[in-house]
């Protein structure tokens, strides 16, 4: 499998099933994935294990989005949990949590899948390298309604349109999850943000200069 044809089943696939029976070709592409395999998440907020939670993420995402990097990026921006495990309580549940999965699935794109792919004479453009990066980056990154919060991602390098594909990503990785009150909340703010509000704030930023 080439990365085109990985990007081009992932943007049309209309259930899990339908990636899942490529997996061993979406594994010989990006090896590294294969650490996601059937790994048990243990945490009450999951459902699925973390390969089928990033494909739920990816099915999730509409079909229409303008920027390829975002299907890659909900393929494997969990890719860091399996070495950030740990035993915890939250909210009075015991379960495993994952604190700085997001640096660490960074961490692993660039340095181990990203050459990989180049290595292996795939073509990614520096600036799409940037999108990927910048997805899965921030797939977990806090979310707000404030003003301060959309400035960040632009003081950060990325567009208007980069910061709403990032809130569609996180609705669908939010959506991947056990829908309990917490990631309720984290869809109706995602929503907002990535819609016709992220452009009023976005031009109150611009008038605001």
């Amino acid at each position: 499998m080439k990365l085109d044809e990985l990007i081009l089943l992932l943007r049309n696939a209309e259930t899990v099933e339908e990636i899942d029976n490529q997996r061993n070709e979406i594994l010989d592409l990006i090896p590294k994935a294969k650490i996601m395999v059937g790994f048990d998440q243990q945490n009450y907020a999951h459902q699925y294990n973390l390969w089928e939670h990033c494909l739920w993420t990816v099915v999730g995402l509409s079909k229409d989005i303008g920027d390829d990097m975002l299907y890659l990026a909900a393929l494997i921006h969990d890719i860091g949990k399996p070495d950030c495990q740990t035993y915890g309580e939250r909210d009075g549940r015991v379960s495993m949590h994952y604190y700085g999965h997001p640096e660490k699935s960074l961490k692993i794109t660039r340095n181990e899948i990203i050459p990989s792919l180049l290595s292996s004479g795939e073509l990614l453009t520096e600036d799409e390298q940037r999108r990927l990066l910048y997805y899965v980056s921030y797939h977990d990154d806090h979310v707000s309604l404030k003003i301060k919060h959309l400035r960040r991602h632009l003081n950060l390098g990325a567009s208007l349109t980069e910061f709403q594909n990032l809130m569609k990503l996180q609705i669908s990785d939010a959506r991947a999850h056990v829908m309990i009150p917490i990631v309720l909340q984290r869809i109706e703010i995602c929503e907002k943000l990535s819609g016709e509000y992220a452009e009023h704030l976005y031009n109150e930023i611009m008038e605001g200069k």
